[in-house]
């Protein structure tokens, strides 16, 4: 999805997949922490609340807009396993579709410094005038133009994950199922 990327000539198709879960695993546990601390805020984060408004620290939700980009970037590396690859790239597509926001406020939280400054740089035509407006409540914020619902992401980061997951059983599969007929004397 994007760029030519070749893998290495010496690198199978399962320990991509492998790869890629054990990656996925992390960021989805990633996005599965800092969903938590913005759903459930700490009593401590209360004191860098600004004015004592939001129930959330607006850092966390830097660091979730990332943990789900850095997800998403992980499951695009199946495409280097092409017989795995066709339902992940459906899982993206609905994750695209279900987060649309999410590249708008990944760009402004990576180059929040060309942000601020309305910096020739930007890869968004944000102004720095945009950057802390935003109104929310528990369920989500709209901000950036964007309404961001928690419990959507999470569900979509979940959905995309187990694409990720399903890719490396089948593959897990295969091979257990290859190793079986091995150690019965057939052909694999």
């Amino acid at each position: 999805m994007g760029k030519n990327r070749t893998k290495s000539a010496d690198l199978s198709d399962a320990a991509v997949v492998e790869r890629a879960k054990s990656m996925a695993n992390d960021w989805m546990f990633a996005v599965s922490l800092q969903n938590d601390r913005i759903v459930n805020p700490r009593p401590q984060d209360q004191p860098f609340h600004p004015f004592g408004i939001q129930g959330f620290n607006e850092a966390d939700v830097h660091f979730w807009a990332i943990a789900l980009q850095r997800l998403r970037q992980i499951a695009t590396t199946v495409e280097s396993a092409p017989q795995q690859w066709d339902p992940v790239r459906r899982a993206i597509e609905t994750f695209d579709a279900k987060l649309p926001w999410l590249k708008r406020l990944r760009d402004v939280f990576e180059h929040l410094q060309d942000y601020a400054i309305d910096s020739n740089l930007r890869h968004t035509p944000t102004s720095r005038r945009e950057l802390q407006v935003w109104s929310g409540g528990e369920d989500g914020l709209n901000w950036l133009g964007y309404d961001v619902d928690w419990r959507e992401a999470h569900l979509a980061a979940k959905d995309l994950y187990a694409s990720v997951k399903a890719a490396y059983d089948s593959l897990a599969a295969q091979a257990k199922q290859k190793d079986s007929h091995l150690q019965e004397g057939e052909p694999g």
